[in-house]
């Protein structure tokens, strides 16, 4: 039975580590996407802790395509090359004052997969073999990572060939991402956006985890619209001591890291004191410590071994009841819609608004920002004016918008009670006021227009409380007497279909 707890308690990972957020996986026009790399610089610091730009470098085995089409590919490559020096530059100059910035870039091959090599420093080598045996060759004399990408495409359409899968380069695998989830090949968010065919179960983590591969969890975005760390397409947590380039290093060589898809659901998992990632010796009684806060109400937390659940919390079973009174809540303010599709009427609708709580303060404000629309000189901004006030300065459409999805959010921890009023006051696109008791907001959320039909809209989400958003449990396991090594990792869903996924823990 799980020991349940709503307060704010941690475990040894949080009370040792602090919790970064990443994308190390990106692209922008310094290769074949969009947008310049000093957009991708701005947008990085804007929402992230750090990050990595890893341009499209090469692909050796690349097979003609119909058309010519290859050749956007051949020219994207030309433009990553060209550009190196100057992207040196850029990301040197970048690192520092509280934000992280790796060089990197991108290797394809149908053979062997594609690869992201991070380096921990600046080095001037765009070493490009066209073997995967050299390229760890090389990413070992640079002390750099080889993150594996979309590894369960089915090798040979650019998955995993895990025949040659090194974890001195590769310590964390890359389980989330645009292309979608590689856990198994019945997990959410199927790999349907790409040419790449769907996920082969046998170049699945879950598939290889049971070979006996060892590996921790990372997401990140792979977006093409120059927009690090973009929302829905997977971003990366790493447990790290500070915020500098060894500490993130440190935190990705052994493992503390995790997955989300788009919300930053907080993770904490330790078995018998140690953090995720860990390797422990054979121990019969293993006790499993999980600390969780969403950015919504959590529908699930599970805990995984051997490639099956064998626990599962659900915080809602604890809640009290929604008339009770409270001292702290969550409220998502989302904002975009617009002209659907059919009716031919994209159009990038600029946004404009102060956010203000009465008789209460700002706790934290979450930004969740969308690539698309690609604008190159538009930015979502969100800036802390007072523990009072908020400025929201965004951009949405429904072109580009990824997975068809035309809006944006700012999820908001809100320290009050049911007399404190949230106000928005709305200047772009239309003028508009929103004045709500958090009492209003307990019992129904408010849907807002900017003008008339078909124009954007606005709403301010019903309140979510720590008893649905905040978790700690423990569970006991037992050894099962295999052979091998039992491995652990936990998954958490939200019940807005948002996940985490820890980095597995083995014991043996």
């Amino acid at each position: 039975m799980a020991q349940e707890r709503v307060d704010k308690k941690t475990t040894e990972l949080g009370q040792n580590y602090q919790l970064y957020w990443g994308d190390i996986h990106n692209h922008n026009a310094v290769g074949y996407a969009r947008g310049s790399l000093e957009r991708s610089i701005d947008v990085a610091r804007e929402h992230l802790d750090y990050f990595a730009f890893t341009g499209h470098a090469s692909w050796h085995d690349m097979p003609q395509m119909p058309g010519d089409r290859h050749m956007k590919w051949v020219h994207g490559f030309k433009a990553h090359s060209d550009h190196w020096p100057r992207t040196r530059t850029l990301i040197e100059e970048a690192n520092g004052s509280g934000f992280v910035a790796f060089l990197g870039y991108e290797w394809h091959s149908s053979t062997y997969g594609d690869f992201c090599l991070v380096f921990p420093q600046d080095q001037p080598d765009l070493y490009l073999p066209d073997d995967a045996a050299e390229l760890f060759r090389f990413a070992r004399h640079k002390r750099a990572f080889a993150i594996p990408h979309h590894v369960a495409y089915k090798q040979g359409w650019r998955g995993a060939n895990w025949s040659v899968f090194d974890p001195s380069v590769a310590p964390v695998v890359e389980i989330f991402s645009e292309h979608g989830c590689t856990e198994s090949d019945r997990a959410p968010y199927p790999m349907i956006l790409h040419s790449n065919g769907g996920r082969s179960y046998s170049n699945t983590v879950e598939y290889q985890l049971k070979r006996g591969l060892r590996f921790g969890f990372v997401a990140s975005t792979d977006d093409h619209f120059g927009y690090p760390g973009a929302y829905g397409e997977g971003v990366a947590a790493a447990w790290a001591t500070d915020l500098s380039r060894a500490a993130i290093f440190d935190a990705i060589r052994n493992r503390r890291t995790y997955a989300v898809t788009g919300d930053r659901i907080r993770l904490e998992f330790v078995l018998n004191r140690e953090p995720m990632g860990s390797e422990l010796p054979a121990t019969a009684v293993r006790l499993a410590e999980i600390a969780v806060e969403g950015e919504d109400s959590v529908h699930m937390i599970e805990l995984i071994k051997n490639g099956a659940v064998i626990r599962r919390h659900f915080p809602e079973d604890g809640a009290a009841d929604r008339g009770r009174p409270f001292s702290e809540a969550k409220c998502r303010i989302q904002y975009g819609w617009g002209p659907w599709a059919a009716l031919d009427l994209a159009r990038t609708c600029s946004w404009d608004m102060a956010v203000r709580v009465e008789n209460g303060r700002f706790l934290k404000a979450e930004r969740c920002f969308q690539s698309g629309p690609y604008e190159e000189d538009l930015r979502d901004r969100l800036t802390w004016v007072s523990d009072r006030e908020l400025r929201l300065v965004s951009f949405t459409s429904r072109a580009d918008a990824y997975l068809q999805d035309p809006t944006k959010s700012v999820v908001l921890t809100i320290a009050g009670d049911a007399a404190t009023r949230l106000v928005v006051s709305m200047t772009r696109p239309h003028a508009l006021e929103r004045r709500l008791s958090l009492a209003e907001l307990v019992e129904d959320n408010d849907l807002s227009f900017t003008s008339v039909f078909t124009s954007e809209s606005l709403m301010i989400h019903r309140l979510v409380f720590p008893d649905e958003y905040r978790a700690h449990v423990q569970w006991e396991d037992q050894a099962t007497g295999q052979p091998n090594a039992d491995w652990y990792y936990v998954r958490v869903r939200q019940h807005n279909g948002h996940l985490a996924w820890s980095s597995p823990i083995w014991v043996g």
